[in-house]
């Protein structure tokens, strides 16, 4: 085909078509002695339109598809002469499926059992903003043994969020949780959780060494730092630790402290890998307490890094150019005053005769060394520069090619048409601006700019006369974000001259919020949060505890990781220099220019550009009492509807002596997403105050020693009086002697005086003896002449011995008078104040049920078939509800987070067959009965209701007995001893002895309940050595791991089993009351034995103090 240069065209489009949006087209008509007539289509598989357009000599058009939602498919961008030029050209469109963007926020990254879960889903469009829902939003929960326990159908968004939160159950399935989000089969996202019994640290632990390091070094300094969460340093000892090495170091600490190992030639380098890992752990010299981090060096064979500076990837044979290198040390620093030349080394490679050249150069002043290289042959060489005993491989260059035409046509084209940025990096509603400089005259050009592959701004410029300097000013905007590319482009003659330039702007959102508040509060103060924002935004705020944190981060929004994905959408698909490629444009012209073909060698086109997009493939007065220590302070939502920008969250700050972390987002339908750049941190302090730590219970008449630990942050030495109340006559303070019994005070206060040096703290502690049962408040105050504090803390007082329940009901027909009597039979040695009565009167059936949901069943139920036991009236309470058409919100929300919590637990027995037994998998055979009766359970049921009136008279009494059973079906032989370690062994020998008219040789499942002294908690890690017990299923425990629960699957008689229970001493405790094991049969609860044992803590153990 024959092209007529005279009639010079250019048209240039998006290499991206999106649904919805427009697809602008730009038609040049450079040099024509006539008017010439094109058609411009977009054709595909849901989307065809064609248009007509007519330009004359020095002409621009701007065209505007409008792109309706698009089917998958190819499409093509077309362009055919109609009149006064003979062309057709077709180029792939990409198309960009455009899906949504979903994130997922907690409230925390870890969870105990029994926490509420907190969480967001943003569901954001390519540009942040908020996205109306076409469809459903699915919403999974899922446990740790990917067992879905909750699924949601979402229709409605505010503003892009929706906001929910379920409850786990007191015994979930530890481990890694997963929050699953579906919009659509492209648009999914997850999010991780986990559930793990822990301790909130009191302290954080920081590493601070090099980052990298060379194993020729001879030392290593290490600095390691422990501070409390309100910003106060941590005294205790550090043990820091060279992992795989064998290297460790042991210092004192008062917030901080430094160490240096001496790293030896003949250590196991081999052992660390690429890395080396430093651990240190921090033991807290007041209360014993441990927190640990670990750091990771990276190890490198030398001290040097060699960077390039300055290259080429072509040269001219026989013509000198210049290559720069710098050489610094691994922190950054330029290697200086160096006697030793660095090398630089090419050879020929690939396939070519070996040769090879080497070139010197020494270090200048800032590490600098500047090469003169002259090769004479042409070919491909590789090269490597070495300093010392560091080598870099440098990559392959290549000599130019012969063709001198091609060679001044690439200098005239491309090299010398530039494109510099004179304003860096700007900013949203920033002016910026590109200079132009042209190796000729121009007397039009165009520029057009792109951003995330939609085309922001096309404009044709006419000189007021010819120059080849031209500005190109432009105003930011948020659609630019975080890149754009401008393309500018004029034909001289028939020559295409290009060049294309990327801009870099600075990371940030449209929107904006400010959260501002005091850094500073005292605990339980009312704390004012100003938050100034775009008006009619959601607002969603959260406040958590600085010790969560610690444990795991990763539950908020990330403000990179959203900014970041607007990369996303930028489409820029070939290999330079095809025109238009870097910016992701697609060009149709009959102008001729070069492009580097990947085999090295140069093309002059002269038909116009032909390609096809390269498609990619498819996350003093005592202050005010402290008793709120919750670890989320909010997580609050505020739906902004009218002009304002300015609002206030109050709230009283909780009393726990750390730090507030507040993080906050805000979104709107005009300016989008936006998120607090750095958090605000409230630190909540004062100077002066006790901290007390107690353990779950204690028995009534047993002795506990009170820890109190008084921290004293101000600049003076203080004496401070610590007093405990006891004005409600609780308890009785007493004294320990090492020579005569516990002597009561009968007193109802008593004071303690202790010298506190500044930035210090000081242990004392009172001893009491609980007179009465229940929940007893400890009211501790501490004052000073400058500060003071007060702490009130529950005790949880029990009775002696083990708890009998007994139900009475009884159903009266009231259509006719009727008597009946009720008895409440309590045995005279039954233990005192430990009787407990309650009586009610209902006028249906499941009154008792609907009022008790929580309470349905006193036993454990640490297997399947008990589970099923709580889990099935709540369904028929929900269905009792409906039928009767009874308006109780409460109870029906209560009935479904039950229903919710139960299933949770009856998955931790089910097989990954998808078969249910009683205690799980690898602990019980699939039991037929329980996988039939769990989706019979969980079906739609429908019921119907009717009848007369009637009541239900029900009578519910417990009491506490501290005597053995009288006929024990069981045989339970107990020894407990103290260990070296110091702590508690338990050693249990368990056995059925069924009564002598009992046909039955061999038990139901035996259910045992240890309950360990007061002052002690099971050693968990201890409980596979009693799983690996015969017959032993499964182990539980119960309050904060003070009763040790073990499921039998049946005893046989005359067949012992023996185990060891290990507990922890972590309270000080005296006088302890023996304590019960009792063991039972669960389906037959008159088949049982109780036996106690007691543990004798001399009372040294008590400190002793005036």
């Amino acid at each position: 085909m024959v092209v007529n240069l005279r009639r010079i065209y250019t048209i240039v489009a998006s290499e991206t078509i999106r649904s919805h949006q427009k697809f602008p087209v730009s038609v040049t008509l450079h040099n024509a002695q006539t008017t010439v007539t094109l058609d411009i289509s977009v054709t595909g598989p849901s989307f065809n339109q064609s248009k007509i357009v007519n330009l004359s000599s020095m002409e621009n058009k701007q065209i505007d598809f409008d792109v309706p939602a698009l089917c998958d498919g190819l499409y093509q961008l077309t362009s055919k002469g109609v009149e006064g030029l003979q062309i057709e050209k077709s180029t792939a469109l990409y198309m960009d499926t455009n899906q949504p963007n979903i994130y997922i926020q907690t409230d925390k990254a870890v969870y105990k059992p029994g926490d509420l879960v907190q969480y967001r889903i943003l569901i954001l469009d390519e540009n942040i903003r908020p996205v109306k829902l076409e469809s459903p939003l699915r919403v999974a929960i899922k446990d740790a043994a990917n067992n879905y326990i909750r699924e949601i159908k979402v229709s409605h968004l505010t503003k892009g969020v929706y906001s929910g939160r379920f409850q786990l159950t007191e015994q979930p399935i530890l481990g890694q949780w997963t929050i699953e989000v579906d919009l659509g089969k492209d648009a999914r996202q997850e999010k991780n959780f986990k559930v793990i019994k822990y301790v909130l640290p009191r302290f954080s632990v920081d590493i601070d060494t090099v980052k990298d390091l060379a194993i020729s070094e001879d030392s290593l300094k290490v600095s390691v730092n422990a501070k409390y969460t309100y910003g106060k340093p941590v005294k205790g000892k550090a043990i820091v630790t060279i992992l795989y090495l064998n290297l460790e170091k042991i210092i004192d600490i008062n917030g901080k402290g430094e160490v240096e190992f001496t790293l030896h030639k003949d250590l196991n380098w081999k052992s660390l890998g690429e890395n080396m890992t430093i651990f240190a752990i921090i033991t807290e010299e007041l209360t014993g307490n441990r927190q640990s981090n670990t750091i990771d060096i990276k190890l490198h064979s030398s001290q040097y890094v060699i960077k390039m500076l300055d290259s080429v990837i072509e040269f001219q044979i026989n013509e000198p150019f210049e290559v720069k290198a710098a050489v610094e040390y691994l922190n950054g620093s330029p290697v200086r005053n160096a006697k030793d030349p660095i090398f630089l080394k090419y050879y020929r490679g690939w396939g070519e005769p070996e040769e090879s050249q080497i070139f010197e150069s020494t270090l200048d002043d800032n590490g600098v060394g500047t090469f003169e290289v002259n090769l004479h042959n042409g070919g491909i060489y590789l090269g490597e520069l070495k300093f010392m005993d560091k080598v870099k491989i440098l990559p392959c260059i290549m000599a130019k090619s012969h063709n001198t035409t091609l060679a001044q046509a690439q200098a005239e084209v491309r090299e010398e048409l530039t494109l510099i940025l004179n304003t860096e990096r700007p900013r949203i509603g920033d002016d910026a601006s590109v200079s132009v400089k042209a190796p000729n005259m121009m007397t039009h050009l165009t520029y057009i700019i792109v951003g995330r592959g939609c085309i922001l701004q096309m404009s044709y410029i006419t000189l007021p006369e010819p120059a080849n300097f031209y500005k190109i000013n432009f105003k930011v905007t948020f659609e630019m974000i975080p890149r754009a590319d401008v393309f500018v482009f004029y034909v001289d003659k028939s020559d295409f001259k290009y060049q294309e330039i990327s801009i870099d702007f600075q990371l940030e959102f449209q929107n904006s919020i400010k959260v501002t508040g005091p850094l500073q509060a005292k605990p339980g103060q009312e704390v004012s949060l100003d938050i100034e924002t775009a008006s009619n935004s959601f607002v969603g705020l959260l406040g958590v505890d600085q010790r969560t944190l610690l444990l795991e981060s990763g539950n908020d929004f990330e403000r990179d990781t959203i900014l970041n994905n607007l990369r996303h959408h930028n489409t820029n698909f070939g290999f330079p220099p095809y025109p238009g490629k870097t910016s992701g444009l697609t060009i149709h012209t009959n102008a001729q220019f070069p492009y580097q073909e990947l085999d090295g060698r140069c093309i002059l086109y002269s038909q116009g550009v032909q390609c096809q997009a390269v498609l990619p493939a498819q996350e003093v007065f005592v202050q005010r009492i402290r008793k709120n220590f919750d670890e989320v302070w909010f997580f609050e939502d505020i739906d902004n509807n009218d002009n304002t920008t300015n609002m206030t969250l109050t709230k009283s700050i909780p009393d726990s002596m750390t730090s507030w972390i507040i993080s906050a987002f805000a979104i709107n339908t005009k300016t989008g997403f936006t998120m607090t750049e750095n958090p605000l941190k409230i630190k909540v302090f004062q100077p002066f105050f006790i901290d007390v730590n107690l353990p779950y219970s204690v028995k009534r008449g047993e002795v506990i020693e009170i820890p109190v630990v008084i921290f004293n942050y101000l600049d003076n030495t203080l004496e401070a009086q610590i007093v405990m109340e006891n004005t409600d006559g609780e308890y009785e303070f007493t004294d320990v002697s090492k020579e005569i019994e516990n002597s009561l005070l009968i007193t109802q206060r008593r004071a303690k005086k202790v010298m506190v040096s500044p930035n210090s703290s000081q242990n004392i502690s009172f001893v009491i003896r609980p007179q009465v049962i229940g929940d007893i408040m400890l009211k501790i105050e501490a004052i000073t002449s400058l500060a003071s504090d007060a702490i009130h803390k529950k005790l949880k007082v029990e009775a002696e011995g083990v708890t009998e329940y007994k139900n009475h009901a009884l159903f009266l027909n009231l259509e006719e008078p009727q008597k009946a009597s009720l008895e409440v039979a309590i045995p005279p040695e039954a233990v005192k104040d430990s009787e407990y009565v309650e009586f009610s009167v209902v006028g249906d059936l499941l009154g008792p049920t609907v009022n008790r949901l929580n309470e349905l069943v006193r036993k454990p139920y640490g297997c399947g078939e008990q589970n099923m036991v709580n889990f099935v009236p709540n369904i028929l309470v929900l269905y009792y509800l409906e039928a009767l058409q009874i308006d109780m919100p409460n109870v029906a929300s209560k009935a479904k987070n039950f229903l919710e919590i139960g299933y949770q637990r009856e998955l931790t027995y089910k097989h990954r067959s998808g078969a249910y037994s009683a205690f799980g998998e690898d602990r019980s055979t699939p039991n037929t009965w329980l996988t039939a009766y769990l989706p019979k359970s969980t079906r739609s049921l429908s019921l119907e209701a009717e009848g007369a009136g009637s009541s239900l008279i029900q009578l519910s009494y417990q009491y506490n007995l501290a005597t053995k059973d009288d006929k024990p079906s069981f045989k339970l032989d107990i020894k407990p001893k103290i260990l070296p370690s110091q702590q508690l062994q338990i050693e249990v020998c368990a056995s059925y002895e069924p009564h002598v008219s009992d046909m039955i040789l061999e038990s139901n499942m035996a259910v045992m309940e240890v309950s360990l002294p007061s002052g002690y908690i099971a050693d968990n890690e201890k409980f596979d050595d009693i799983l690996a017990v015969e017959r032993v299923q499964r182990v539980d425990t119960e309050n904060c791991d003070t009763k040790v629960i073990v499921y039998f699957n049946g005893l046989v008689e005359g067949e012992k089993k023996r185990l060891n229970i290990i507990a922890d001493r972590a309270f000080a405790v005296d006088k302890q009351k023996p304590v019960p094991i009792t063991l039972y049969d669960y389906y037959n609860s008159e088949c049982r034995a109780t036996e106690y044992y007691q543990i004798k803590s001399p009372s040294r153990d008590i400190c002793e103090e005036s």
